[in-house]
């Protein structure tokens, strides 16, 4: 009866022990077992070996925390879990469990500053990652057969105000039914990994446009082995290259050598080709590749191409990879054409210019000779015209005289007939005075025709050789003006062929 006794005594201790044990693992207090004060040898055996048991079980709680702890913390990595109750993961009861490295991510340093509850996650939330995080989350949960994954990148703000990015990672035990039990997962900072990712875009986007705003259309190639000719070599043809020849993508124009090779001119893929041979087998480097050739389009329509290239080469020269450009250069080339055959016509009009301009000088020049000719003939004329007239007063004064003498001798022959015999030899002397005195008249009337004739014709070569001089001067004058627009001719011209130099 009385070993019954403290039987029963010990087992009410031990059942008060292990209750007061229960609410000490749930409030996470110390687990121990008491040991009592009289109980039976059995009773304080049995509860060392528990103390030890718990002992030991708490250790390996520890060890496993701090492994855990160290792992978190060397992946960078926080920790987070949720019990769902009922299946329900809105449920308010559900409890959380933000690791202290989940909270330090955010900023904050245990539970007093970051709860155990859903909010402390899902109020940081950004605005605009808030609704689909949560609808993300839900959706994983509540996918009983357990599909939908959880994994996805949002923006949390932390302590500071500031944000940064996250990616959650999540999964989910669930009973034979797939309702959920419990649900854990991890957070991975994933900021910087986001800015470069953001950068590397932003290079992207950038070195599209810019490559859709050149004119020069880029390709690539790397080299198996250092030989060039190696089928296994990796072509790029850019989308710019494939639209300047007319293509879409690959499937029409295949990132593969011959795709290139085959639309060369004949007359250019010989030396086209051993250009690119050239360059790329001389390991110095000093080679250049850099020519123009036709390359045919899609349409069949071949135009003229500039190339050049660089390559990327070991210590020992060998190359390893090659990049370069082509430009479409069919217009210039026909500009240099037309330039060319321009300024050939240019120069040749040029010096017919020249020609004409020497000829017009040289007209010039005899118009103003003949215009001091023409002068000094005039001069001549007006001299002669003088002299007419001052001929013409000596004439006048003969008449005069001849009149005189005619009278006198009529005078005489009067006076000769009233003497009679003795006035017959002053009559002679007087007839032939009358007559000489006529013939004079005669002559000097004949004087005065001629003067006449002779101041007519002097006049009317003033009048010729005036209007000659207006003539001379107004061919001067119109050649002058000629010498001059040939000038701004032939200034024009050079213009032009400076203006063709520098299309």
């Amino acid at each position: 009866m009385f070993k019954k006794d403290n039987q029963s005594s010990d087992l009410a201790f031990l059942l008060e022990e292990s209750r007061r044990l229960i609410g000490n693992v749930e409030q996470k207090e110390s687990a121990e077992l008491a040991s009592p004060a009289g109980g039976s040898p059995q009773l304080q055996e049995l509860i060392g070996n528990l103390n030890q048991t718990l002992q030991s079980m708490k250790k390996r709680e520890e060890d496993i925390a701090m492994r855990l702890d160290l792992v978190t913390q060397a992946i960078q990595v926080g920790l987070w879990d949720m019990n769902v109750i009922a299946g329900d993961p809105v449920n308010p009861n559900n409890t959380f469990t933000w690791t202290d490295a989940f909270r330090a991510m955010l900023g904050f340093r245990d539970v007093n500053d970051f709860p155990d509850v859903l909010d402390s996650w899902a109020s940081r939330l950004h605005p605009d990652d808030h609704g689909w995080v949560l609808q993300a989350f839900a959706d994983h949960l509540l996918d009983h057969t357990g599909r939908t994954g959880y994994d996805i990148e949002y923006r949390l703000r932390l302590k500071d105000g500031s944000y940064r990015w996250f990616q959650a990672t999540g999964t989910t035990v669930r009973d034979k039914q797939g309702i959920p039990l419990r649900v854990a997962g991890a957070l991975f900072d994933i900021h910087d990994k986001k800015l470069k990712e953001r950068e590397l875009a932003d290079y992207i986007d950038r070195y599209e446009l810019i490559n859709r705003a050149l004119v020069e259309a880029p390709w690539d190639m790397t080299v198996v082995a250092g030989d060039v000719v190696n089928p296994n070599n990796e072509f790029w043809w850019s989308p710019q290259f494939r639209k300047t020849l007319g293509f879409q993508n690959e499937n029409d124009f295949p990132n593969v050598f011959g795709s290139w090779s085959s639309r060369l001119h004949p007359e250019d893929a010989e030396r086209t080709i051993q250009a690119f041979a050239d360059h790329m087998n001389d390991y110095s480097g000093r080679t250049p590749y850099e020519l123009d050739y036709r390359l045919q389009l899609k349409s069949g329509e071949y135009r003229w191409f500039h190339a050049g290239g660089e390559t990327i080469r070991d210590p020992k020269g060998v190359p390893l990879r090659v990049a370069g450009t082509i430009r479409d250069v069919t217009l210039e080339r026909r500009k240099q054409e037309v330039s060319e055959v321009m300024n050939s016509r240019m120069q040749e009009l040029s010096y017919s210019i020249d020609e004409m301009v020497r000829a017009i000088e040289s007209v010039s020049s005899q118009a103003q000779e003949m215009a001091a000719a023409q002068e000094k003939s005039t001069q001549a004329a007006k001299e002669a015209k003088k002299s007419a007239d001052a001929t013409r007063s000596i004439s006048d004064s003969i008449r005069e005289i001849a009149n005189q003498s005619n009278l006198l001798g009529l005078n005489a022959a009067i006076e000769a007939a009233r003497a009679g015999e003795l006035g017959n030899g002053f009559a002679v002397v007087a007839g032939e005075v009358r007559k000489l005195a006529i013939h004079s008249a005669e002559a000097t009337n004949n004087i005065d025709q001629v003067l006449n004739e002779t101041k007519m014709l002097i006049d009317e070569i003033l009048e010729s050789i005036g209007h000659m001089t207006t003539y001379t001067q107004t061919q001067a004058a119109l050649t002058e003006q000629v010498n001059a627009s040939m000038d701004e001719v032939s200034t024009m011209t050079k213009s032009l062929v400076d203006i063709i130099h520098g299309l």
